[in-house]
């Protein structure tokens, strides 16, 4: 108890830099915390958003689990037995899932049945009825509507069992409601009077509930699942055939917590069931397959995060060594004095274990809790430093963030103790002679390391290039887009060592400048000279935490840019422009199937037909364009006729026939098409205004112009089968167009890529002849996509397909990749500059305090307080600021290094528009912005601190 007493008076006397070193583990912990929680969460947002594609494009709902089994004899013994324990496995299993479960059902029946009228004059009335099944559904009653007649009785009625039918079954067996059957089987001895009373459909079509029955039963008849278990399962079990058990999960619920008993269900329900039986289950589980690829995506969103944090953790580690080694520093005196009045040197440990482990604990219970809530924030993350209105990332605490927690507390408890294992066998006596004997001496070790550091750095980069030239070499693709961890490793390395070599050489530079104007310096910047680079060692952990936030976050910026902006880029250029939209044209075509199927004998008449019908002229006939035009949502409108198969000649001997024709009407398309002014010579209008000056002039591809040895001013003919020819004059040779890839190869055996013509629409549709065209959309900025479908619906425009690049860019913002990136960057800039905002009225107020007796002096001088003041100013200004400025310069240099290799991870054989590193000047602000607001509010705060300070006494306090 007298310990602790001790230790809590301890840390109310140091709370300053108790308080931060609380604040320092607090932060650690909630980082580290913050990865499983924020990995989790984007991956189950990116599962759900899989799920759902999957539903859309199969038309499968994809929590659905089905598993068909047989119950015949001989494969079974005990049929009912075996339905029965199946039916109670298959409740357990589903239930232990722990998901909510939407729809389930079972369907059984029997095996085929002959079928006949009751009635023996309508027997030989109608020709032989089908076989057919006596059906028992769970649930159905709930689940149909009535079209006619009443649901059936569960118990027969006069000898005679009743029956559901559909309306199909009535047209196909040629019955109504009321009629008799004999339904039997001779080798059974069976035989049931069976009567239709009631005619249903289902209730809600969509109803997940009829996404698990079976589609085909316009032959059987369903009775009451009383009467089925009843009589059936206890009497007739030889006469049970297939069982199907359905369930249907509500997969949005989904969470990595459900993934090992999802993917264990399956082998579980085949292990329960299958016992001594002959027969093979049938499962039908779609997200089965989508889980198994999750757990190696999962992995490797948590290296990527890791790698992210990397320089975020290395600062934190630098921050608590730091506040460890100033708690040491200024508690030497009752190390001393524990140490003379007999304390062994583990109870001394013991006393400051205590104290860190109190600590510990309470960043343990709040950091997991502090970083559910930032990754909540995260989610919302649309870029480095930019945020949107967008639903919460689904994040919920779980084991793994507080076992993270745990590890991240030992390992600071450890980081923090070291400083006080060093210092607690050594007396205060001990400490300064050591102080004194290492004062100006080079440390060559940590010089090594920092060179190592860097050197690191530097042949990774250099590693890294040479990658990336035998991929481009080789032509490798990449199979996904993904982002290799290392990329944000590096860069931490290079920052943190060029940082630390140029913080060794900063003081020199110090002495240099204060020698050099040694006889002419003012007071302030005199003192603000000597003082740098004489106590190097001082403000060294200050600088380099500025350098490392402030290069990072230059980084960062710089690196999120490109990344978000490169992929973007991408959809837009494959796009062309916002909306492209096929409205239907009416030709003189046949209809499809018009000359049906091939009948025996008939080959050669429909081959002639076939040849006839390819050598016919199609004639087609242009809607109108007004309606589309006149859409208000609507900003600008373009016609792009675009052909494939493009034959183009120079002669007789040289032409191509693999070319891409694009036919433009030149204005329209300017102002509606995206395109990247960067990616040719002179701005792209230029070329556009050369087609507009000459009705037949044209702009071809490089690729064009090398196949068919083209220059400026070559006539060429255009032509596609079916069409006219037309000459037409080369006025320039390009490089890159909307929508057009030059590397894309279209015939990967004889190595053709694109071969692109521009030519203008009016020309080539006079000379060759009209076709069906694209309209290309330019939506008005902030309209709504839902108002803008609405109206074309409206507007009664016959759209035959249409493509939106927005959703795609949405769906991109939203992918597990840029969330990660943009979230975690972002995320780790800030922590940086709270902790270094922390580190930098820290490192002041204490230096303030201990340079008390020196402003005293200064004072008792005649030195005024604005001068004062002025001298506290200039020693931020070269101690912060040039640390900042540092950042700024050491950030910039590892932009233009590293962010260049983030092409090797996007797909460089088919990136188009080609890689480009992007930055921003508004990203840069908001580093700067906020950089500078922590200067000035840090300032403000050491101003305040030091007119409360009585420095007109200090002088008074003797000895310093």
């Amino acid at each position: 108890m007298a310990i602790l007493k001790l230790i809590i008076n301890k840390m109310l006397n140091n709370r300053w830099l108790t308080g931060s070193l609380f604040l320092g583990l607090l932060i650690t912990v909630s980082l580290v915390a913050s990865i499983p929680i924020y990995t989790s969460g984007v991956m189950q947002k990116l599962l759900i958003k899989e799920l759902e594609d999957h539903q859309v494009k199969t038309g499968e709902f994809p929590g659905i689990f089905t598993f068909t089994d047989s119950f015949a004899t001989p494969g079974v013994d005990k049929p009912s037995q075996a339905f029965l324990k199946a039916e109670q496995v298959n409740a357990d299993l589903t239930a232990q899932v722990g998901l909510p479960i939407l729809a389930k059902n079972v369907t059984f029946g029997t095996i085929a049945l002959k079928t006949m009228y009751e009635d023996e004059e309508k027997r030989a009335e109608e020709k032989e009825q089908r076989d057919g099944k006596l059906m028992m559904i769970t649930g159905l009653e709930d689940e149909i509507e009535l079209v006619d007649g009443r649901l059936p009785q569960a118990e027969p009625v006069d000898g005679i069992i009743e029956a559901l039918v559909t309306e199909e079954a009535l047209l196909k067996r040629n019955m109504v409601l009321g009629s008799t059957f004999i339904m039997s089987r001779a080798d059974l001895d069976l035989e049931y009077v069976v009567k239709p009373v009631g005619v249903f459909q289902t209730k809600e079509i969509e109803s997940l509930y009829w996404t698990l029955v079976s589609n085909n039963m316009s032959e059987d008849f369903i009775v009451s699942e009383k009467w089925f278990r009843n009589e059936i399962l206890q009497n007739h079990e030889d006469a049970l055939w297939f069982a199907r058990f359905n369930t249907a999960f509500d997969y949005h619920q989904i969470t990595p917590l459900d993934f090992p008993a999802l993917l264990q269900l399956p082998g579980k329900m085949k292990r329960e069931i299958s016992g001594g039986k002959e027969t093979n289950m049938l499962i039908d589980f779609p997200i089965n397959g989508i889980l198994k690829t999750y757990d190696q995506k999962g992995k490797q969103m948590t290296t990527m995060l890791w790698s992210l944090n990397v320089p975020v953790l290395i600062m934190l580690a630098i921050y608590l060594f730091m506040i460890s080694r100033l708690i040491i520093e200024r508690q030497l005196n009752e190390i001393a004095v524990f140490f003379s009045r007999g304390a062994s040197r583990l109870q001394i440990v013991f006393i400051y274990f205590i104290e860190v482990a109190i600590l510990g604990g309470l960043a343990l219970l709040l950091g997991p809790i502090i970083a559910l809530q930032l990754c909540k924030i995260l989610g919302a993350s649309n870029g480095f430093l930019e945020f949107v209105q967008r639903s919460t990332l689904p994040v919920e605490l779980s084991g793994d963030a507080f076992l993270y927690a745990l590890w991240t507390v030992l390992a600071s408890i450890v980081m923090v103790m070291i400083p006080v294992i060093h210092a607690s066998g050594s007396s205060i006596v001990s400490h300064k002679q050591g102080k004194v004997r290492h004062q100006g001496k080079m440390q060559w070790s940590l010089a090594i390391l920092e060179l190592a550091l860097l050197g690191v750095a530097i042949y990774g980069l250099v590693t890294f290039n040479k990658r990336q030239k035998e991929l481009l070499t080789f032509n490798i693709e990449s199979a996904d887009v993904s982002i290799d961890p290392v990329l944000f490793f590096l860069p931490a390395l290079f920052i943190v060592g060029f940082g630390l070599v140029v913080l060794r050489v900063y003081p020199w530079i110090m002495k240099v400048i204060f020698k050099l104007g040694e006889r002419f310096w003012p007071l302030p910047l005199y003192s603000t000279l000597l003082q740098v680079s004489r106590s190097s060692k001082q403000y060294k952990f200050l600088m380099l935490f500025l350098v490392m936030t402030i290069g990072m976050g230059v980084f960062s910026a710089s690196a999120a840019r490109t990344i978000n902006t490169n992929l973007e880029e991408q959809l837009l250029y494959e796009q062309g422009a916002e909306i492209r939209m096929q409205v239907r044209w009416q030709d003189n075509l046949p209809p499809p199937n018009a000359m049906g199927y091939p009948t025996p004998g008939a080959e050669e008449t429909d081959e002639e037909k076939s040849a006839e019908l390819e050598e016919q002229e199609v004639v087609y006939t242009e809607p109108p364009f007004e309606p589309i035009a006149k859409l208000k949502h609507v900003d600008q409108t373009a016609k792009v006729f675009q052909k494939e198969e493009l034959t183009v000649s120079v002669d007789e001997e040289k032409n191509i026939s693999y070319g891409q024709l694009m036919a433009i009407e030149t204005k329209d398309f300017g102002e509606t098409v995206w395109f990247k002014d960067s990616l040719l010579p002179y701005h792209w209008y230029h070329y556009l205004n050369l087609l507009a000056e000459e009705p037949s002039a044209v702009l071809v591809s490089r690729e064009t112009a090398k196949a068919l040895n083209l220059q400026k001013g070559d006539e060429i003919s255009l032509q596609w089968q079916g069409s006219d020819t037309g000459e037409f004059i080369v006025y320039e040779i390009i490089d890159y167009w909307p929508t057009f890839n030059p590397l894309e190869k279209i015939d990967e055996e004889e190595e053709q890529v694109g071969a692109l013509v521009v030519a203008n629409l009016s020309y080539v549709q006079t000379m060759l002849g009209l076709e069906p065209y694209e309209v290309w959309m330019k939506a008005k900025p902030g309209s709504s996509r839902a108002e803008l479908y609405k109206e074309i619906e409206e507007a009664d425009i016959a759209v035959a397909a249409m493509s939106d690049v927005v959703p795609q860019i949405t769906e991109l913002k939203n992918s597990a990749l840029l969330l990660g990136v943009n979230g975690m960057m972002t995320m780790g800039f800030l922590i940086s500059l709270l902790i270094s905002f922390i580190g930098f009225l820290l490192y002041w107020i204490l230096t303030i305090k201990a340079r008390t007796l020196q402003y005293g002096i200064y004072r008792a001088m005649g030195i005024s307080m604005p001068k004062l003041m002025g001298i506290l100013i200039s020693e931020q200004v070269f101690t912060s600021g040039a640390a900042c400025g540092l950042g700024v310069l050491v950030g910039g240099i590892t932009s233009m290094l590293y962010v260049p290799l983030f092409k090797i991870s996007l797909n460089i054989d088919q990136l188009m528009p080609p890689f480009s590193v992007i930055s921003d000047a508004s990203d840069e602000a908001k580093i700067y912005l906020f950089s500078a607001l922590m200067l000035l509010v840090g300032s403000a705060v050491l101003i305040g601190f030091l007119r409360k300070i009585k420095i007109d006494q200090a002088i008074k306090l003797g000895e310093d």
